[in-house]
């Protein structure tokens, strides 16, 4: 029979809103299902791909529910239960957070989504850099579908590739090579997931090995220090820039750089969670435009966020 495990969550925690709150949602091997606000998700457990299906019965505050597509030894399951509070993570204190945004409390948003693994968070961001949004995802897609095989490739089915098969099979671009180049990086030791993920770490010596990583500039690593919960940063990019002049009514420069200085004015008052304040806004416009995050179609709505829709 196969396994159904339970994961307590606080009082504040709603499952739609904590996994529609970040766009790697829409990213696979990601699967929400809006008419039954359920998360699929396969996980790689072991070298076996193990699919999970999350719901919250009780709606807010209630336990999850998740159940597997096979019968799991305890370590399994203690390991299922791993990923999917980080993915989720039902355990970080908002209260600071709360009180600093109230607006936001009300909304039930703080929680960000991110992925069971560094890695993939990892590969997930070098995916979302200097392309369009539907090219995120279509490389997502393929990289689920052509190397792991279903699930997210981990960094051993990466680390086994060239970049020239990457890059054609994949069409990740020129980041096949830094995706690789990381995948080894893992493989031989170099990248240390618990270093990264240790609580004792500051902001800036995070940002610093980040940076470190080849691929990774600013905005990478800003992106990065947030799916890590160090929330003092901003990763600012076109739609940055665009969301910024939207909401201000700031005529756009011809050189976006010139905005960086009054967006820090706009978000540092509520240091240090200025990433939240700031993709609290852009998501409710997002929200504003297409309806609550938990009703999209990841084929339809979810491939929508480009700067041709956004600026009408």
């Amino acid at each position: 029979m196969p396994s159904n495990l339970t994961i307590r969550v606080p009082a504040d925690f709603e499952l739609k809103r904590a996994v529609c709150s970040y766009g790697y949602f829409l990213l696979a091997p990601n699967l929400w299902l809006p008419d039954q606000q359920k998360l699929l998700r396969p996980l790689t457990l072991g070298g076996r791909i193990v699919g999970v299906g999350v719901t919250q019965p009780g709606g807010r505050g209630a336990p999850l529910r998740v159940a597997c597509d096979t019968k799991l030894p305890r370590a399994d399951q203690a390991a299922v239960r791993a990923a999917l509070v980080r993915m989720l993570r039902p355990d970080e204190d908002l209260a600071a957070w709360n009180r600093l945004n109230p607006a936001a409390r009300r909304r039930g948003f703080g929680r960000m989504f991110r992925s069971p693994t560094l890695f993939e968070d990892l590969v997930k961001t070098i995916t979302g850099c200097n392309v369009t949004w539907r090219n995120t995802m279509s490389m997502n897609r393929h990289l689920t579908a052509k190397v792991g095989r279903g699930a997210f490739p981990t960094p051993a089915q990466l680390a086994r590739l060239t970049p020239s098969r990457l890059k054609q099979s994949c069409r990740v671009g020129y980041r096949a090579a830094r995706i690789i180049n990381l995948a080894r990086a893992f493989e031989r030791g170099a990248v240390d997931p618990d270093w990264f993920e240790s609580p004792a770490r500051e902001t800036a010596e995070l940002r610093e090995a980040l940076l470190r990583l080849e691929g990774f500039g600013p905005y990478a690593a800003a992106n990065m220090l947030q799916l890590l919960g160090h929330y003092d940063h901003l990763p600012i990019d076109t739609e940055t820039y665009r969301h910024y002049c939207h909401v201000t009514g700031v005529e756009r420069p011809k050189n976006d750089k010139l905005l960086d200085p009054l967006i820090h004015e706009r978000y540092d008052p509520l240091a240090p969670y200025q990433f939240l304040a700031y993709w609290f806004e852009i998501w409710r416009d997002y929200e504003r435009r297409y309806g609550d995050a938990w009703t999209w179609d990841p084929a339809t709505t979810g491939a929508n966020f480009t700067a041709a829709v956004l600026n009408k």
